[in-house]
């Protein structure tokens, strides 16, 4: 991972993905739902190996424990 911090909602989900990716998943589709000032979000993916399609709601500021999630769920 770079030294800069991702300064953006783009940045930050760019580095989600890099890094579900390296747990396994498959992001297939991540879209903003809802509006106002606290950003949630709407995640298609697929394990590895797996064509089930699943789904998942995460907050911004909760990205790092979906992604502490993926990390256990790939040590299983």
């Amino acid at each position: 991972m770079n030294d800069m911090e991702p300064i953006s909602v783009n940045d930050e989900l760019q580095e989600f993905k890099k890094q579900a990716k390296a747990y396994g998943k498959q992001i297939l589709n991540i879209e903003k739902v809802g509006n106002g000032n606290m950003s949630a979000f709407r995640l298609f993916y697929k394990d590895a190996g797996s064509e089930t399609v699943k789904e998942q709601f995460f907050w911004r500021h909760d990205m790092q424990k979906l992604l502490e999630l993926f990390a256990k769920e790939a040590q299983q």
